[in-house]
């Protein structure tokens, strides 16, 4: 089997904890790959909401080096996704919140001279940007300007996290296919559901701009009383297939981010969920797709420099 997964936090784990990504307890770690013919992870570095300018930008600086010294310790099995390198494991850098770039363009540039290839805009508060999920208001001055820098480097723009408000203006200005690379459809009724996952209007603009919604394992945002663990994402998988999103659903696990059924706990599950989901009688060709054909096919389009 092939696997494309649009969002973990792994490496900021392994940083904070000084952990290799070959050898450790986390959800990732690249010794548990086996059975995955084809592995490309986008690893996250999270932005935490108490931090900003400096401080966000130096936060970020030190898990990307972190990732790149990983990267280099285990040149056998990871390299980066536009690296000819056959290994196992394809990596791409991204950033969970736009506060990374301290509030200016150079700081956007400087993100992009650095590797980072998928920007989420915010996390849960305000940025510079624009609002997260738990907090109101729209994009900001700066984050109009942001999104048109973003999207003139290549860099893919993720609308996880956004506030109902800042997604609408977002829609309204971007102009690129755009993500989110780790949400669900909003048929869990709890304050987390109702705050991060997307309505059907947002599904629709998202599948019309010939986006992505990369299904994220949270159990806070998938669970219910009557549907724990793979059953809970087998609900999410058929919302979004009866909203005809059989071309724009992918995996955004949210990995060493958030509390996972274990059911789904580990990449090391990933084969068995997926011969699970064959034996539910899921359609294979929308399994490939789910796993892995619409995340790559996504990012062949969008960005021909990460192509291989």
């Amino acid at each position: 089997m092939k696997y494309f997964d649009l969002h973990c936090d792994t490496i900021g784990e392994c940083s904070k904890n000084n952990l290799s990504l070959r050898d450790n307890n986390l959800h990732i770690d690249l010794r548990s790959t086996k059975g995955i013919e084809e592995y490309t992870q986008v690893f996250a570095v999270w932005i935490p909401d108490e931090l900003r300018g400096e401080d966000a930008v130096a936060y970020f600086d030190k898990t990307a080096d972190y990732f790149y010294k990983e990267i280099e310790a285990n040149k056998d099995l990871v390299s980066l996704y536009n690296e000819p390198n056959q290994t196992s494991v394809k990596a791409i850098l991204s950033v969970e919140g736009g506060s990374a770039c301290a509030g200016t363009i150079e700081g956007l540039y400087h993100l992009y001279e650095r590797g980072v290839r998928l920007i989420t805009l915010t996390w849960n508060a305000v940025n510079e940007i624009g609002s997260g999920a738990f907090s109101e208001g729209g994009l900001t001055p700066f984050g109009r300007v942001f999104i048109k820098e973003a999207e003139k480097l290549g860099i893919v723009l993720d609308v996880s996290h956004l506030n109902r408000q800042s997604f609408f203006e977002f829609a309204e200005i971007a102009e690129k296919p755009f993500v989110a690379s780790h949400s669900n459809g909003d048929i869990v009724d709890n304050k987390y559901g109702r705050k991060r996952n997307l309505n059907k209007e947002q599904i629709q603009i998202i599948k019309q701009r010939n986006g992505l919604i990369g299904l994220n394992f949270c159990r806070d945002f998938i669970e219910t009383e009557n549907a724990k663990g793979i059953d809970a994402l087998c609900r999410q998988i058929d919302y979004m297939l009866s909203l005809g999103c059989e071309d724009v659903i992918a995996i955004g696990s949210d990995y060493d981010g958030c509390g996972i059924h274990k059911d789904l706990c580990g990449i090391e599950k990933i084969p068995l969920l997926f011969h699970e989901l064959l034996n539910r009688k899921i359609d294979e060709k929308i399994i490939n797709k789910l796993f892995y054909e619409n995340a790559k096919s996504f990012f062949k389009k969008y960005n021909k420099s990460l192509g291989h």
